[in-house]
């Protein structure tokens, strides 16, 4: 799989930049989860289930608002220049963070996770669009296995290091540290070289975008192609928004006795970030060899592919529903672990399919459609899922339900997929 970075120096340095970038992120997910757990009032109306789901949201619902905008100027724009001018503007806004000090200072915090989360699908777009730019032919499975598995790294060693680094350095510290990815990131980038934009037929107009016009053109490019239902696979893979939200609440309360006190100590936060961070570093280990895995055992055709993704529902819901039997951090992280094998699955094998088969002139709008289908699913998994735990303070009871609804999402979406299988 490393081979890709020998031969595809553009692609070398893209994943350079990505190597940097989202070690930060983690870093900066983790430093803000713990925030949100210090500063959350317990007597408020809405209480940690309610915070979590919202700070989850708030990180993915700008797919929804600006992917209709950040689609078409993917396809437009030099990608190089978008991704540069959002890795500057990621930079400040995260050292804006640092003005977080009180409970008051929680809507700013959250005005802040929405900006910096809106130029990010600026940047995630222009980057997907770029991607196969930078491979030769036949290269770009492994290029995109190869970029999944390093998120899932970056996620395992921005997490690990971060719950560690909890113990030792403020929240303050991360944040600069996390500016600092930005800025190296953008400079890694400044040197990528690709190809230009290719010339539109039909002119950008905001009020197209604004009206989904440019999206549903990459719909109606895929269904053309007979790919559609792969396009919605990260969509059925909603409920895996509410395990994102269950997770941080398990590692502040089940094995960190946090519980969103604005009194806890240094050390009380520490431990909290420690467990969410080998938690979520347990995801991450997950996710980087489960593509790898169902590679090197299923071969990547088309069809193997979409049976991956079925696949992947499956060993996704047994994972999670198997979390709430255990009591210990590592039993947990196991778990986690093999949950997000599947979870790994769904994602790399249904874009690796799209990738191959979308023209490259719709790549920007047919991820941008992904990402909206995907955003609002994960956002409704999510609110669902801190809203249950909130009136039930079960977590396992909303762990059982979430690996329930996964499981039944996975039989309809391969249902809905079986002429695509046939026609490969």
């Amino acid at each position: 799989m490393f081979a890709v970075l020998r031969h595809n120096p553009q692609f070398r340095k893209l994943w350079y930049a990505q190597i940097v970038s989202q070690a930060g992120d983690w870093l900066n997910r983790l430093a803000v989860l713990t925030l949100i757990a210090e500063l959350g009032d317990p007597s408020a109306a809405l209480k940690v289930g309610g915070l979590f789901s919202l700070e989850l949201a708030l990180r993915l619902a700008p797919a929804g608002l600006f992917g209709p905008f950040a689609g078409p100027a993917a396809d437009r724009l030099p990608r190089r220049l978008v991704m540069v001018v959002t890795d500057l503007l990621c930079a400040a806004v995260v050292l804006c963070m640092l003005l977080i000090r009180s409970t008051d200072d929680l809507p700013l915090l959250y005005g802040l996770l929405l900006a910096q989360s809106s130029l990010a699908i600026f940047f995630h777009t222009a980057r997907s669009g770029a991607l196969p730019s930078t491979v030769r032919d036949g290269d770009l499975h492994a290029a995109i296995a190869l970029s999944s598995a390093t998120w899932s790294v970056m996620l395992a060693l921005g997490t690990s290091l971060g719950g560690l680094l909890m113990l030792v350095v403020s929240l303050s510290g991360i944040f600069w540290i996390d500016a600092g990815t930005y800025l190296l990131s953008a400079a890694l980038l400044w040197r990528l070289r690709l190809p230009p934009v290719g010339e539109h037929p039909q002119p950008f107009r905001w009020r197209d975008a604004a009206l989904l016009t440019e999206i549903r053109r990459g719909l109606q490019h895929a269904r053309k192609i007979g790919i559609a239902p792969v396009l919605f696979a990260k969509s059925f893979w909603g409920g895996g928004g509410g395990f994102l939200v269950m997770i941080p609440i398990l590692g502040t309360t089940r094995f960190a006795d946090l519980g969103g006190e604005a009194t806890s100590t240094a050390t009380e936060l520490g431990r909290a970030g420690f467990a969410t961070g080998m938690l979520y570093a347990a995801r991450g280990v997950g996710t980087a060899f489960g593509p790898i895995l169902g590679r090197y055992f299923f071969g990547s055709t088309d069809r193997r592919l979409l049976q991956l993704v079925s696949g992947g529902f499956v060993i996704a819901a047994i994972g999670y529903s198997l979390l709430p039997l255990c009591h210990d951090l590592w039993l947990a992280c196991a778990c986690v672990v093999f949950a997000h094998l599947g979870g790994s699955s769904i994602w790399v094998c249904s874009a690796t399919h799209w990738q191959k088969h979308v023209y490259s002139e719709f790549r920007g709008r047919v991820y941008a459609l992904e990402l909206l289908g995907m955003t609002l699913a994960f956002s409704l998994g999510g609110f669902l899922a801190g809203a249950f735990y909130d009136s039930t303070n079960d977590p396992n009871l909303v762990l059982w339900s979430l690996s329930t609804l996964v499981l039944f999402c996975g039989v309809i979406w391969t249902w809905t997929a079986r002429k695509v299988v046939r026609e490969d």
